[in-house]
């Protein structure tokens, strides 16, 4: 669709109300070249940080969490910036948007991971729909947004769009309708930029939310779109407020039991560790810790190792675990629990850096079958050389909270595996690297 005719073609539409001294200014500027932006003191001030966000979030209650780690412009020009808009929105009223970035009018790039960006929405019972508008844009004359105000067009547009969902018709291009409706005021704007793809997908009740990993291409051809919906119930968004439970005190776990408690104190373990080693690692139990030392790297351009607790297995448990990286010159070291796991091939992996990221994947069959949460930064995160502390909870419904040094960083709903034992890995990108578990504690329910 060429959204510049329309606009014109809109303008002396009546029915906007739109009048012919109003619009004559708009045509000079569609035919007029780029030029710089008006000076004026009253435009609103360009925000200084890289994403604008707002989310529509009750304390309580259930929500649905977006993150988008892919969305590659399939039209995109080198040398083009690109700026990205997003909103979530349901029929009755809510929304959340993002736009980014938000500092300037773009990036030269063609493909965005916006997993450090997520959309979150509070639904109830009675929603049945929400939906996810993507828009890509090129800016040809960005002071026509600046002057507009970025805040100002942000949440025109999620407004425009919410309105649109509860109104409008389907079948319309949704961009052209949100401006449409806008009474002129998104008009200048509009004139200044170019779509380089938009795309809205409707997210179902019925079918679970589409929970897990999905990707899309917008009918236009202009964007090719990873994203990930999870499903936060009101118990899991009460997870992830509460305060976690303080760690490794004499403090016990109301009706859970304390099956293991692992300290290697003096080299001794009560459990079966695997325990071995060859030209490119070392696993073993030593004072105060079960110690992977990746010492070699060979056929491949990194080394790994891991150990699990061998021969026992545990339910609807909670973990917690004290890691440590030994040095300070690692290149890509990550290390971290396996948990869920049933053996080389099957388990859930929960994994921290040494620069400050984190990462949770389901692997089944020996594939990531689902991307939970891909490399992200977190200020939780102790980077480097450092000692940090893992939890994890699981219950019987499939819901897993997962925290960081006792901030909650992650829930989430999964329930291919039942139960499973816990494992240690170690991985770097060159050697010597030493990764130890130094204390892991598992509960199970009582009785």
């Amino acid at each position: 669709m060429n959204y510049r005719r329309l606009i014109i073609v809109l303008c002396g539409c009546a029915w906007l109300g739109c009048l012919i001294t109003g619009c004559a200014p708009l045509r000079d500027t569609l035919n007029s070249p780029a030029q710089p932006a008006p000076a004026t003191a009253t435009a609103p001030p360009t925000p200084a940080t890289q994403a604008l966000q707002v989310s529509d979030l009750s304390s309580s209650g259930a929500r649905l969490h977006v993150t988008l780690p892919s969305i590659k412009l399939l039209k995109h020009l080198p040398d083009e910036n690109s700026q990205l808009f997003l909103a979530l929105a349901d029929p009755h009223g809510h929304y959340t948007y993002l736009l980014y970035p938000a500092n300037s009018p773009g990036y030269t790039t063609d493909q965005f991971d916006l997993t450090a960006y997520p959309l979150e929405l509070s639904i109830d019972d009675a929603t049945s729909t929400v939906s996810l508008w993507i828009l890509a844009v090129h800016n040809t004359r960005y002071y026509a947004a600046e002057a507009f105000g970025l805040d100002a067009l942000a949440s025109s547009l999620a407004l425009g769009f919410r309105n649109w969902l509860d109104s409008g018709d389907p079948d319309d291009d949704p961009l052209a309708a949100v401006v449409s409706a806008s009474d002129g005021a998104l008009f200048e704007w509009f004139a200044g930029i170019d779509v380089l793809g938009q795309s809205v997908t409707t997210l179902r009740a019925e079918e679970n939310w589409h929970a897990g990993l999905n990707s899309l291409q917008s009918g236009d051809g202009g964007l090719n779109v990873v994203y990930m919906v999870q499903y936060l119930s009101a118990r899991d968004v009460a997870l992830l407020n509460a305060t976690p439970t303080p760690f490794f005190t004499n403090q016990s776990r109301p009706g859970y039991i304390l099956r293991v408690d692992e300290t290697f104190t003096d080299g001794i373990s009560e459990r079966r560790w695997y325990q071995g080693h060859d030209s490119t690692f070392i696993n073993q139990i030593t004072e105060g810790a079960y110690e992977i030392r990746l010492t070699a790297i060979e056929q491949r351009d990194y080394g790994l190792s891991w150990g699990s607790i061998e021969g026992e297995s545990f339910k609807n448990y909670a973990v917690e675990a004290q890691v440590t990286l030994l040095e300070e010159t690692v290149d890509n070291a990550r290390y971290g629990l396996w948990f869920h796991y049933v053996d080389d091939y099957n388990f859930f992996y929960f994994g921290i850096s040494n620069e400050g990221e984190y990462r949770v994947a389901l692997i089944e069959s020996n594939n990531k079958r689902r991307e939970i949460q891909d490399w992200v930064p977190h200020p939780a995160v102790h980077p480097g050389a450092a000692t940090n502390i893992l939890t994890v909870e699981t219950g019987a419904d499939g819901a897993i909270a997962l925290g960081i040094n006792g901030e909650r960083v992650l829930n989430f709903h999964d329930d291919t595996f039942e139960g499973g034992s816990v494992a240690f890995f170690c991985y770097a990108e060159s050697v010597p690297a030493t990764c130890r578990l130094e204390r892991l504690r598992i509960w199970e329910p009582a009785g």
